[in-house]
């Protein structure tokens, strides 16, 4: 399964779940959003090359206690992959994942990314920037949960190339854009006796005028560690990260620290998480919890269950979600 799936119970060995087994599906992963698929893709021949695809659809309501008030959204998510063997044995892939979500600014997004594979690596290009958190990033909660202040600041433009490898246990990806800005990560898996252990850092050279919620622009640099333990039906992970904003106007740097902790739980068709991360940034304290759960109703059809909270310093903003998802 790809790695941008919110929870995935996998058998390593006879016991042991983790998110991170299977996880080269999709060597480029370009699913961004918190919408994840859990059914195989359907697959078709096209000519010499073979089309497999996933595709979702989300109905919610949700309640905000800031606002107070109860909205009804509509979510879809679209995943397509077109890919073929070359006569030397390279893979030749396109890749592209459309979001559709109503009460968006942006309705529709899309990313696309085509890559060349081989033994020595993936080499890729097109909307691929935040492929390397993907690749090393803690587990996204189950349902509707979505912890919030859980990353950097600074970003990277969406156009861009990515390049990984993976040597045994180990896989090195690197990604960078046209503006100078780049980001490398490092990860590790390996299973040990009946548990499995997942061990990642990043570094990323960004900005904060790429899609950040501070308003300055700035130049930013940061690092993340993320350490995961899974055995049988539980796991849990952990991140802790660093970074610094050059804030060119005000000609000093600030220091933006963030952690996070998440236990994850499967049950027969029930799934269950919870999370909760703390951070500081210019004097502020950001402090945010997630709580999700999945029930698997019935082949491709789940309900889904989420409470996400944020507050910066003291502005609070807690939703409640609830939701049916259909997958085919």
């Amino acid at each position: 399964m790809k790695r941008s799936v919110s929870f995935l119970a996998v058998l390593l060995g006879s016991t042991t779940l983790s998110v991170h087994a299977f996880a080269d599906r999709q060597a480029v992963p370009i699913n961004y959003d918190a919408l994840s698929f859990f059914e195989e893709p359907l697959a078709v021949e096209v000519g010499p090359a073979t089309l497999s695809a996933n595709m979702l659809v989300d109905q919610a309501a949700q309640y905000n206690w800031t606002s107070e008030d109860d909205e009804y959204n509509t979510r879809a998510n679209a995943d397509l992959l077109l890919a073929t063997q070359l006569p030397n044995s390279w893979r030749a892939s396109i890749n592209y994942v459309a979001n559709y979500n109503r009460l968006a600014d942006e309705e529709y997004t899309d990313n696309v990314a085509l890559s060349l594979s081989d033994a020595w690596g993936v080499l890729a290009g097109g909307n691929v920037t935040e492929s390397v958190r993907e690749k090393t990033r803690r587990a996204r909660g189950v349902g509707n949960a979505e912890l919030a202040n859980d990353n950097f600041f600074g970003a990277l433009e969406e156009a861009g190339g990515f390049y990984s490898v993976r040597f045994n246990s180990y896989e090195l990806s690197v990604a960078a854009d046209g503006e100078g800005r780049a980001e490398a990560g490092l990860a590790f898996e390996r299973p040990i006796g009946k548990a499995n252990y997942f061990l990642s850092a990043r570094v990323r050279k960004g900005d904060t005028s790429e899609g950040s919620a501070l308003a300055a622009e700035a130049e930013t640099l940061g690092g993340a560690v993320v350490a995961e333990y899974s055995y049988a039906s539980w796991q849990l992970d952990a991140q802790a990260g660093y970074e610094s904003i050059d804030l060119e106007d005000a000609g000093d740097e600030n220091d933006h620290m963030f952690g996070s902790l998440g236990v994850q739980y499967k049950f027969g068709a029930y799934s269950f998480s919870a999370e909760g991360g703390i951070g500081a940034y210019d004097g502020e304290d950001r402090h945010a919890f997630a709580l999700g759960s999945r029930v698997d109703v019935a082949r491709g059809f789940s309900v889904n269950l989420g409470l996400n909270h944020k507050e910066v310093d003291e502005e609070e903003d807690t939703t409640a979600l609830a939701s049916g998802r259909y997958e085919f």
